[in-house]
């Protein structure tokens, strides 16, 4: 009977999880479905938009029936929200596909800071204007979030097992099945199961009926208190470590603060994740009565404003080097953020905290918003730099970027760091005096010398290709191969077997400085030679050292009183440092016999 009601229990909550949350849902639902059509075929057009969507769409929905749940109530407002969710996923789409026309790094980090900001906003709700405060509301999520990450884990791990055992014992099964189950674990299971376990806080007029709980809590609802395990972890393991590690960070820092810490290139993400840890701790430790989670709440966030300081300083000592980028924005902003929480944690270690959601939503909100956002400002830092530089050197002309080599180091390294995040961050194409570089992307044939420092003087390559579907007319030729010629190989018999009566054969012939290709008869008669170099003398000339070859270009033709031989390059490869070379071309080779 037990076990019947523990069922029925459990599917009380489901489906009251479903009733609760029905857009996200069924988003989910459309995401596992998009992601098992895209595992059969990975040539849908515009997955990633499609899927984003419907993931923007579902966090949206689960945070406006959060802000039903606190201050409405009535179907209307309900349908309203609804309909807010799906027409939200709609037109983010609509932009992505018609209007950004490419799912490119600056939109991708501006939809992660949206993400960001409606999970602060989940957390956040529960605590307006109530007693639950923003720590138990955090913590709420942090439980259900590491619950279900465990159960999906041991969960995806059986279903492997299943398979794996299915595979060896039965009958074969397909490894997309793997997928297909992380799919409907990763967007099914896992949102329904966390969406559970988030309680249903109390409504805006029901807050003064809460009663409180040992003094600390500020509800009586259980997923707000933490287990005994994570009571125990916090407590005996998390802020020991914590405390040992800030001790050897402080030592750290005073032994080296006169010496190059500031610009130490592993200082700025340690210190950041130290900050992280700090807050996240100092949240969990807010819900839990002991004595080491009260020292931690006295003591740590005034530790914490030093560092945080040491780390904006760092930050903006790398500006001066670096320029303004869009991740070393954000480290500022979230060292803004970090000072304000650390004083105010300071200032009042046993109140709510509430406060530090609305202002981290605020300078997320910062971030992604023109003119002040970490794009247009990093952009605009960037391209500043790189054009102060070229007019220094007298490298811009008529919006044309002259070559120049003689240049100071310091000003070569501007450059490449400039030029590497504006073409990681693609806004090469946006620039018109940047064109040129668009075009060919041949950083040594823009600027006048190599992109990377290396030990070696030299460096030259060379990649060029005949695009696939191309037609070759076969008719006039007795026999066709494909072969890979390599200059590292030793001699090389192309065919398997000889070809025809006489027994013609293909070698390969290689020597330090020369390759050739032999076409012999069983006799060991030599009909044709050719010299491979003679393919790379002729592209050496080519004005652009990568890109398509056309069918002329791509095909060399051999004839003597013998025979004909006609080599197309599918694709040539040449490699050139100071003291050796690399060559290889990958080709179909095409015989006639007289």
């Amino acid at each position: 009977m037990k076990k019947r009601d523990k069922i029925l229990t459990t599917l009380q909550g489901l489906t009251s999880t479903v009733k609760r949350y029905p857009v996200s849902i069924i988003l989910f639902l459309c995401s596992a479905i998009l992601t098992s059509c895209y595992i059969n075929n990975n040539k849908l057009t515009n997955f990633s938009e499609f899927l984003i969507s419907f993931l923007l769409g579902a966090t949206i929905y689960i945070v406006l029936q959060m802000i039903y749940e606190r201050f409405f109530s009535g179907t209307k407002i309900r349908l309203v929200f609804c309909a807010v969710a799906i027409l939200a996923a709609t037109i983010y789409y609509l932009v992505l596909v018609y209007v950004l026309k490419a799912f490119n790094p600056e939109t991708v980090i501006r939809t992660m800071v949206i993400f960001f900001i409606l999970i602060i906003g989940f957390i956040w709700i529960p605590s307006i204007k109530s007693k639950i405060g923003f720590s138990e509301s955090f913590m709420a999520v942090f439980k259900a979030f590491f619950i279900v990450a465990f159960y999906a884990g041991v969960l995806y791990l059986g279903a492997a097992l299943v398979l794996m055992a299915t595979n060896n014992l039965i009958v074969e099964v397909d490894s997309k099945a793997y997928f297909h189950v992380g799919s409907i674990i990763a967007f099914i299971y896992a949102p329904i199961h966390f969406l559970s376990l988030i309680p249903i806080y109390p409504g805006f007029s029901e807050n003064d009926n809460l009663d409180k709980v040992d003094g600390e809590t500020d509800s009586d609802l259980e997923e707000l208190k933490p287990s005994k395990f994570l009571n125990g972890l916090i407590s005996y393991i998390v802020i020991p470590i914590t405390t040992i590690f800030t001790a050897i960070l402080l030592l750290y820092i005073l032994l080296n603060i006169t010496g190059d810490f500031w610009k130490d290139n592993l200082m700025e993400p340690l210190l950041v994740s130290y900050s992280i840890t700090v807050i996240t701790v100092y949240l969990l430790a807010s819900v839990i009565d002991s004595k080491a989670t009260k020292y931690f709440r006295m003591v740590f966030p005034k530790v914490l404003i030093p560092v945080v300081l040491f780390q904006t300083v760092s930050s903006i000592l790398k500006i001066g080097e670096l320029g303004i980028t869009s991740g070393r924005y954000y480290v500022i902003m979230f060292g803004i953020f970090a000072t304000i929480s650390a004083v105010i944690f300071s200032i009042w270690p046993n109140k709510k905290n509430n406060i530090i959601a609305p202002i981290l939503i605020i300078l997320s909100i910062i971030s992604i918003l023109p003119p002040v956002d970490a794009f247009t400002i990093s952009k605009g830092n960037q391209i500043n730099r790189l054009h102060k530089v070229l007019i220094k050197n007298e490298m811009l002309e008529d919006d044309m970027i002259i070559p120049k080599a003689d240049l100071s180091n310091e000003d070569k390294e501007i450059i490449r760091d400039t030029i590497r995040y504006l073409d990681d961050m693609d806004y090469i194409e946006d620039i018109n005096w940047l064109q040129s570089y668009n075009e060919t992307e041949d950083f040594e044939k823009t600027f006048g010398f190599y992109q990377y420092e290396w030990t070696i003087k030299k460096y030259e390559t060379y990649n060029l290709y005949l695009p696939e579907k191309t037609g070759i007319d076969v008719s006039l030729y007795d026999f066709f191969i494909a072969a890979n010629l390599d200059w590292n190989n030793q001699d090389t018999n192309l065919l398997a077997e000889p070809w025809g009566d006489k027994g013609y054969f293909l070698i390969l012939e290689n020597t330090k400085d020369n390759s050739d290709l032999v076409l012999m008869n069983n006799t060991e008669d030599e009909l044709l030679r050719y010299s491979l170099n003679q393919i790379f003398a002729k592209i050496k000339d080519r004005q652009e050292r990568s890109g398509i070859l056309s069918p002329n270009e791509a095909e060399f033709r051999i004839e003597n009183d013998n025979a004909i031989v006609s080599i197309i390059t599918r694709n040539i490869t040449w490699e050139i440092w100071e003291d050796r070379e690399y060559k290889n071309i990958d080709a179909y080779i095409m015989v006639k016999i007289k």
